[in-house]
């Protein structure tokens, strides 16, 4: 994915995947004006992106934040589900995933309360 948007007088130029994309634009946008200039993404992305632009009322800021959230939600269930699924077994290959699943979950979680804690009231 390629994204250009202006910040303030400043053009930039995202490129990446969708993921990081969206979050490095929140993190580099937050309390500023930004304008979308120009997208390139697969058209999954892209239908994506400008449905949740539209349901927003274009404002690409919470854009960003709400398909970063939804990103790192998703992780967050995944892991949750992994551990449901193998905290009972005692075979090495389980355990380390469910370790490597509570590693995950300490890392989204703080992530998620930032993007939460930017809500605006």
């Amino acid at each position: 994915m390629e994204l250009w948007v202006k910040i303030g007088e400043e053009k930039k130029k995202y490129k990446g995947s969708f993921r990081s994309v969206m979050e490095n634009l929140f993190n580099d946008g937050k309390d500023k004006e930004v304008n979308l200039l120009s997208i390139h993404a697969p058209q999954k992305e892209l239908r994506r992106f400008k449905r949740e632009w539209r349901k927003n009322g274009r404002d690409l800021i919470e854009t960003a934040r709400k398909i970063a959230r939804w990103f790192y939600v998703r992780d967050l269930r995944k892991a949750n589900r992994c551990i449901k699924d193998l905290r009972k077994k005692k075979d090495p290959v389980s355990i380390s995933r469910v370790e490597r699943a509570r590693k995950i979950l300490e890392e989204i979680k703080p992530k998620i309360r930032i993007l939460d804690g930017s809500v605006k009231v």
